[in-house]
């Protein structure tokens, strides 16, 4: 709103986050549509004219995009999970080293696919707000998954420490979870 506010002629910009609607007001002998949709594209935003057919499939198309990123963090965190649980349930000297280092390298391995596809939306979110000094949610998210993830596999290498794969795969899905849960309520709306 306020870089579209910046260029002459413009003399509204309301976003409505719930609809993804962007209503812009201007005047046609000042400002003309491309240079909104341009200045739009430059901040990392793609901005078309409103077309509810367009639009339809565009949700779609992010909603099933959302579903498979959904999908795979899910599939990361039971597995991870699966490898987690007896390294949690062994009492000291129950499972020998050679054993829960498996465990946690098989672990690291599942954990990969969802951080490095599944939080793809919170890494480019990040990436958006810190590049237009406007840092959202997603800043502190993908700062969380990043040093749980950068100690985790520290701690793996050294041989020591606490690893977390099973948290981030966890977090990632339930953020996820409550994003496509959102996508719904939006489309509804």
């Amino acid at each position: 709103e306020r870089r579209l506010r910046g260029l002459p002629g413009v003399r509204s910009a309301a976003m409505n986050m719930a609809t993804g609607h962007l209503h812009v007001k201007w005047s046609p002998a000042l400002c003309r549509p491309s240079a909104i949709l341009g200045t739009l594209r430059a901040i990392g935003y793609a901005a078309y004219p409103y077309d509810p057919v367009r639009h339809g499939e565009q949700l779609e198309r992010e909603r099933k995009k959302l579903f498979r990123q959904l999908f795979i963090a899910g599939l990361s965190m039971m597995q991870v999970m699966m490898y987690a649980l007896p390294v949690y349930l062994a009492d000291d000297g129950t499972m020998d080293a050679d054993m829960t280092a498996l465990m946690q390298w098989a672990s690291l391995l599942l954990t990969l696919p969802a951080v490095a596809y599944s939080a793809q939306p919170f890494w480019r979110g990040a990436w958006l707000g810190l590049k237009q000094r406007m840092p959202g949610m997603d800043v502190p998210v993908a700062l969380g998954i990043a040093a749980a993830f950068g100690g985790s596999v520290a701690a793996l290498l050294r041989g020591y420490g606490d690893v977390y794969f099973d948290s981030i795969t966890m977090f990632i899905f339930l953020l996820l979870a409550s994003r496509y849960f959102e996508l719904g309520a939006r489309r509804k709306a």
